[in-house]
Formats: C-alpha cells, sequence, structure tokens
C-alpha cells in the first residue's frame, strides 16, 4: 500500500482546478504557479513534484507540491517496482524506457493498472537507456 514520506513540500499557485486529481506530476508553468504534467520530453514539463491531497478547487488556489522523499502517484497505466516513473498526457505516472523522457523517480512498488496509487521515491532525472 502506497505511503508518503515527504521531505520537501512547497506551496504554489494552481493553473487550473486539480481538486480531483491528487497524486499528479506537475511542472512550474509561470512564477509560483504549478500546472499538471503533460508530455513526458518536453523541457518546459520537467516534473518538480506531485500534488498532494491538499489542492486547490480554482485556478489561483494555493495547491501543495511534494518535492521530494516518498510520494504517493497515481498511475496511469501498470508500473513496475523498480521502473523509472514519467507523465502520461494526464499527469499520471507512467513506466519509460524513451531515451530523453523526463522523470519523476522510481516506483518503490507496483501499480496494477491505470487509477493505483503507488509510492515513488522522488528524484527527477532524464531517462536513459
Amino acid at each position: 500500500m502506497a505511503s508518503a514520506i515527504p521531505t520537501i513540500v512547497a506551496t504554489f499557485l494552481s493553473a487550473a482546478d486539480y481538486s480531483a486529481t491528487p497524486y499528479r506530476l506537475v511542472y512550474v508553468s509561470a512564477a509560483d504557479t504549478v500546472t499538471r504534467c503533460a508530455v513526458a520530453s518536453t523541457p518546459a514539463q520537467r516534473p518538480i513534484g506531485v500534488l498532494t491531497d491538499n489542492v486547490g478547487s480554482a485556478s489561483g488556489d494555493p495547491v501543495s507540491v511534494q518535492m521530494g522523499g516518498i510520494a504517493k502517484v497515481e498511475c496511469g497505466a501498470a508500473v513496475a517496482a523498480g521502473a523509472a516513473v514519467t507523465t502520461d498526457s494526464a499527469g499520471r505516472g507512467i513506466t519509460t524506457t524513451t531515451a530523453a523522457d523526463f522523470c519523476l523517480g522510481v516506483a518503490l512498488e507496483a501499480g496494477s493498472a491505470a487509477g493505483s496509487i503507488i509510492a515513488v521515491s522522488i528524484r527527477p532525472f532524464p531517462y536513459t537507456a
């Protein structure tokens, strides 16, 4: 079962209503503002962390982003333990084997399907084969 051990949590402003989508990957889209990730290979969308369950209900609301430690991440597909975790088009964690994808970290447990919540060790890095 996924559990979080946050070591760094920062407050940003939300670019949209993310109240129904905690545990998804985000990037800095403007000063003090985060947007849900959608493209793994775009440098402008390098994931910096994961939305916690303290998520605003409107654009401009404050949101908590876990940027270090072990985070809960919602899967977009099955993910194996030990896999490099990047983003799908909805900010959910998926496995990558594509060189130059930007990864949030490493899965510490397996997720069986989309919607599973897993523990991920946050250590952003570009994937290399």
